[in-house]
């Protein structure tokens, strides 16, 4: 297998990782999220717990990479990534990396480059061959879906700016603004593509479209305070979409109505389960999302 640049950097990072090297303590703040003793730090600490027993698990059963980078990275933003598992991580992310750059599509890259990123503080140096295999099964239009066969989509496309912006052309942003534009004139709106929109559009875009959108998803929100895929949905509240809304919503806490993040906030908190899982029939993607719209829902309040 040819040795490229992001290889060298992360086995170099994965030898001094075992060492006990390279890597500030993993904690839940940083100046940045909660006091002490709070009642969310308690259910992180628990929703952590069980995360990092399921990456553990996980690499040893040999999952796929879009599970690993999508439960690792949200952990690791709440900076509660078990420490011990980086190395292992590091190696198991690479090991599923094909020559030339890239995961097993645009969604699994996106996860698998922002949790190598976040694994080494940020430092987003060595990805150009993945940044170029990202470009090249970008649709014609602009924004990318699940595989070459599909069609772009609101989802997969807000992943791969938020994850990988570096990758991100105004071409891209115009599709998704349009996509998602045309999405809020027909009857059936879903509120997790609001949220998508949200956390992947610039913050000095010209357009009047993210207004728009937070009083959408203001009014779109259900009366226990968590969302769905739309108002009144016959399965009421999920993790997912909350935590989608969530993260998104994050992003532009300036211009929200602080009670509606306060409300979803205290649904995620009554719905989490003992185990300190989030109920979605895949847990581990329903508590990832839940995770990163509470994590990202509490810096943004702890900002205003």
């Amino acid at each position: 297998m040819t040795r490229t640049p992001i290889k060298d950097t992360f086995l170099k990072y994965s030898h001094e990782c075992g060492k006990g090297e390279a890597r500030r303590e993993s904690r839940l703040t940083e100046g940045e999220l909660l006091e002490a003793g709070s009642a969310w730090e308690e259910r992180l600490r628990d929703c952590a717990g069980t995360v990092n027993v399921f990456l553990a698990s996980g690499t040893e059963r040999k999952i796929e990479c879009v599970r690993v980078g999508r439960a690792g990275y949200c952990l690791s933003a709440a900076f509660l990534l078990d420490k011990s598992l980086l190395s292992k991580l590091i190696g198991y992310m690479l090991e599923r990396r094909f020559d030339g750059g890239g995961w097993a599509d645009p969604e699994e890259t996106a996860w698998s480059l922002g949790l190598l990123s976040q694994m080494i503080n940020g430092n987003r140096g060595g990805f150009e061959e993945d940044h170029a295999w990202l470009s090249e099964v970008r649709f014609p239009c602009g924004g990318w879906g699940h595989h070459s066969r599909d069609q772009a989509r609101i989802p997969a496309t807000a992943l791969v700016i938020a994850l990988v912006p570096e990758v991100a052309t105004e071409v891209d942003w115009a599709w998704l603004r349009n996509e998602w534009g045309r999405d809020l004139e027909r009857p059936v709106k879903l509120s997790y593509k609001g949220g998508f929109y949200l956390l992947a559009e610039k913050r000095d875009a010209e357009t009047t479209l993210p207004d728009t959108t937070i009083r959408f998803l203001e009014q779109d929100q259900n009366d226990d305070g968590g969302f769905g895929p739309w108002k009144d949905h016959p399965i009421g509240s999920d993790p997912w979409s909350t935590g989608v809304v969530l993260w998104g919503l994050s992003r532009w806490i300036d211009r929200v109505d602080r009670s509606v993040v306060e409300r979803a906030l205290d649904w995620l908190e009554k719905t989490q389960l003992p185990s300190g899982y989030w109920p979605y029939h895949y847990l581990d993607e329903g508590t990832s999302y839940a995770l990163i719209g509470a994590v990202s829902a509490l810096k943004a309040l702890q900002r205003l």
